[in-house]
């Protein structure tokens, strides 16, 4: 069958269609912004870890709210290597600060991310009601 009964169109292309009429009208939302956006998704690194969020539970449950490396080590069973490398991604996606004392540094959740992470770790109480 040539284009031109298929088309209605002498030059055998489609006619151009401004608006889909299957789709609804426009949304009417800003999306997220991009810098928010990476953001967030560094922050959700961080924590898309088993052992980073057994961390997190320390940190939260901690009695002064905040641990070492060789407080961390036993509890979790895993090499201090490794629990470095944990607490630094943790660190660099703006969860955790780090504040050296001695020889060692000592690690806690970012206030401002407290009560997000206790919510999505504990669910909807708190680290002393779970």
């Amino acid at each position: 069958m040539p284009a031109e009964q298929v088309t209605d169109n002498p030059s055998g292309l489609l006619p151009f269609i401004d608006e889909d009429p299957t789709c609804g009208p426009p949304l009417e939302v800003e999306p997220l912004s991009r810098e928010r956006a990476e953001d967030l998704a560094r922050s959700l690194k961080g924590i898309a870890d088993p052992t980073r969020l057994q961390i997190l539970s320390v940190l939260l449950a901690a009695p002064d709210g905040e641990a070492c490396v060789c407080d961390l080590t036993p509890l979790l069973g895993v090499a201090q290597p490794t629990v470095s490398y944990h607490l630094k991604i943790l660190v660099d996606g703006g969860l955790v600060s780090r504040r050296k004392r001695g020889t060692w540094a000592w690690y806690a959740v970012r206030p401002e991310r407290r009560a997000v992470l206790d919510s999505l770790i504990w669910g909807e109480g708190t680290a002393a009601e779970s």
